[in-house]
């Protein structure tokens, strides 16, 4: 080393001792540059290199092949179609145009495999299937062919069952599927949904530690080809255990009572599970809990005893909601309400509705200014105690009042009234209501309404009516679901008094019954039926009047989305053509009025059949469609129903041609419909084609029922 040199100086002379990838700190010449660049990007992008050759490796074989179509051989059972629906690996359809079918390879031995197991667990133990080969069509893709050899079925040829005690053969049986004669699963896993089956029997009969365990054997049918398994059960079902204590865990604002209150099981009594299971729904049933589970704990096999802990999750109880919104008529829209469905913890509800606006609407066809609208309100207070000193009663108060402008009237109407009552359940499925109920409308002119109005206004001497009713309906319902039923049955039968010794200023008794039945149809569609019919009249003090004893909104009404489709809202029966009747209607009912509007009905009779499928290609956006057949009219009077009214068709034409299609008409119609999904219900929009149209002449008209109508509504018709 020479004096003055560092000890390092050889090392920065050396191109040799610098690191591949360092940057030098020498200046090298032209081509030693580059390549030192070269270098360093190289070692930069190294690890990136290295990550993408690895995904290459993984993805090696795992590549989508475009599918022509699958093609299945040697199946005689099931058809190809019911086969292909198995498999993850679908054909492109005409339900879906825009869809390209592709596969992976490696996924077909799975699929394969899946056809196996669907075989063998229908009877098939010697099934074997296989991909034969792959071909490719040009401008199609791959073609897929698999060949099935079934081989013999094996039948159930016997069930017998070992130690079921407590329980008989006859009753086990009538919750089992896999009896004689039905294909047997080649494995035993298979049987889980009748072991389920036999041990909730046992469980229903307090035996919470039952053991079901099957046996299989398998012979030769001596009687023709194929084998006979033959099926033992061996049942050992332990003890009956009685509840011990119930325990309570999650109520943090819900009071203990409340919660025994529902509970339909006690303490010291047989543990049956069916009891279990009601109580869960009870309390769930409150809508006060989010969940609710009841499980045994300190289980004493000894003693034969189980503890059964309750744990709840409790919703939150209070509730608010604000709204604003604008319109053509009501020009500012405010809604609030709040509400609470657990005050004190005791379960009781409480709730306030009230709706407030700016209602800016032409008077008798003449506008006004926005500083001469009419404040229009609704008011509603709801007061619910399920439980009466903890009986099945409830306790149901609801107080209202509202303020209505009606524009094409001239006239402003106020109404107030109360419903006082009681809910109870005859059983899970019968839910009965009966309560009192007080309507006092009171009519006064608008204050922009024409002279002439107010002075007829007086001359009829339109005053408030009062209402006072009492009431009861009963619910049986049967459905499989409460917002979309697909099966089941639906009965509603209502009764209404009115006057008579509770006083008023009409006397009737109103009454209907309604029947609603669903079935499942194929396309996985529903076939949706009702019938309702119902009748009111007059008697006492009200008797005199006739058919116009019954005030105007308690009248039966036809025709529109709901009832018969392909006719007017509320159009079908007789028609108010008096205009004296009209403005004695007008100034005494609380309901709003078009001109020239049906007179309602004191009979009714509806008929409705709907089939309801989703379509193809659409579903997956929530969309469906309907075909519909319905009929129905209301008639003033019985005498007015005539069985020539019941003709399938007639035409429109002179009011006075016995041909020609009267009001008095049973009313038919036909169409179809599109209904989109929502949380709310379905948004339909169905076209009605009415089969019996009729030609209304009056002082002041002359039209005739359309060809065609559109209707547009929320929720099912029924």
């Amino acid at each position: 080393m020479n004096k003055g040199e560092s000890p390092d100086s050889g090392l920065q002379g050396s191109a040799l001792s610098r690191p591949a990838c360092s940057p030098a700190t020498a200046r090298p010449g032209r081509w030693l540059r580059l390549f030192m660049i070269l270098a360093g990007v190289l070692c930069l992008l190294g690890p990136f290199a290295r990550v993408v050759q690895a995904d290459e490796e993984l993805d090696y074989g795992l590549e989508s092949h475009r599918l022509s179509r699958i093609e299945i051989t040697g199946n005689e059972t099931y058809s190809s179609g019911d086969l292909k629906k198995l498999l993850k690996i679908q054909e492109a359809t005409w339900t879906r145009p825009l869809h390209v079918a592709k596969y992976r390879p490696h996924l077909v031995d799975t699929q394969v495999h899946l056809l196996e197991t669907y075989y063998r667990n229908r009877g098939f133990h010697q099934v074997s299937a296989r991909l034969d080969s792959i071909s490719t069509i040009s401008e199609e893709g791959d073609v897929l062919h698999i060949s099935i050899m079934e081989g013999q079925r094996t039948l159930i040829g016997g069930v017998i069952f070992e130690g079921n005690g407590p329980i008989t053969e006859e009753k086990l049986r009538e919750t089992m599927f896999l009896l004689e004669g039905q294909p047997a699963p080649a494995d035993l896993n298979a049987f889980g949904g009748d072991i389920y089956a036999i041990r909730d029997l046992y469980r229903n009969e307090t035996y919470l530690d039952a053991f079901v365990r099957p046996e299989m054997s398998i012979l030769e049918d001596p009687d023709g080809p194929g084998f006979l398994a033959f099926i033992s059960y061996h049942i050992n079902p332990g003890h009956g255990y009685t509840v011990g204590k119930i325990k309570l865990a999650g109520n943090a604002s819900t009071k203990d009572n409340l919660l025994y209150r529902e509970l339909v099981i006690e303490e010291g009594q047989p543990l049956f599970w069916q009891l279990v299971v009601d109580s869960r729904r009870r309390l769930l049933a409150t809508s006060l809990f989010r969940d609710v589970t009841i499980v045994p704990v300190a289980v004493d096999s000894t003693l034969g005893r189980a503890d059964l802990l309750v744990r709840v999750i409790e919703r939150k109880p209070a509730f608010f909601e604000f709204g604003v919104g604008v319109g053509s008529l009501e020009r500012i829209r405010v809604l609030a309400s709040w509400g609470h469905y657990n005050l004190w913890g005791t379960g009781r509800r409480f709730q306030i509705r009230t709706r407030v606006s700016w209602n800016v609407e032409d008077v008798v066809g003449n506008p006004i200014r926005f500083d001469q609208g009419q404040v229009n309100y609704r008011v509603d207070a709801e007061y619910v105690n399920p439980h009466i000193r903890n009986s099945r009663f409830s306790f149901d108060l609801d107080l209202y009042t509202k303020r209505e402008t009606r524009g094409e009237s001239g006239l402003n109407m106020v109404s107030n009234g109360f419903n006082v009552g009681t809910t109870w359940k005859a059983s899970r499925r019968v839910t009965n209501n009966a309560y009192l109920g007080l309507k006092v409308t009171s009519p006064t002119v608008h204050p922009y309404a024409p002279d002439s109005l107010k002075a007829r206004f007086d001359e009829l001497g339109a005053t408030s009516d009062q209402t006072r009713s009492i009431n009861w309906a009963i619910y049986i319902d049967h459905r499989d679901n409460l917002f979309r039923p697909s099966k089941g049955m639906y009965t509603v039968v209502t009764a209404k008094l009115a006057g008579g010794i509770m006083g008023g200023d009409f006397s009737f008794f109103k009454w209907s019954t309604a029947w609603h039945n669903y079935h499942a149809t194929p396309l996985e569609g529903v076939l949706a039926l009702r019938f309702m019919v119902g009748g009111t009249r007059p008697y006492g003090r009200s008797l005199d009047q006739g058919p116009d004893g019954v005030p105007y909104d308690d009248r039966f009404f036809a025709g529109g989305s709901s009832t018969v489709r392909g006719y007017r809202h509320n159009s079908l029966g007789p028609q108010v053509t008096d205009q004296d009747e009209l403005d004695r209607l007008n100034y005494s009912s609380d309901v709003l009025l078009p001109d020239n509007p049906a007179r309602g009905g004191n009979y009714l009779m509806l008929t409705n059949v709907e089939w309801r499928f989703p379509l193809p290609v659409l579903r997956r956006w929530k969309l469906s469609s309907v075909f519909f057949f319905e009929g129905g009219n209301v008639w003033a009077q019985l005498s007015d129903m005539r069985m020539t009214g019941f003709r399938l068709k007639s035409d429109p034409g002179d009011p006075l041609d016995p041909a020609s299609t009267k009001d008095w008409d049973y009313r038919y119609s036909y169409g179809t419909g599109v209904r989109f999904d929502t949380p709310f219900g379905p948004v339909r929009v169905d076209v009605g084609f009415p089969l019996k149209r009729v030609r209304y002449v009056s002082e002041t008209r002359d039209v005739t029922d359309p060809r065609v109508l559109w209707h547009f509504s929320l929720g099912y018709p029924f």
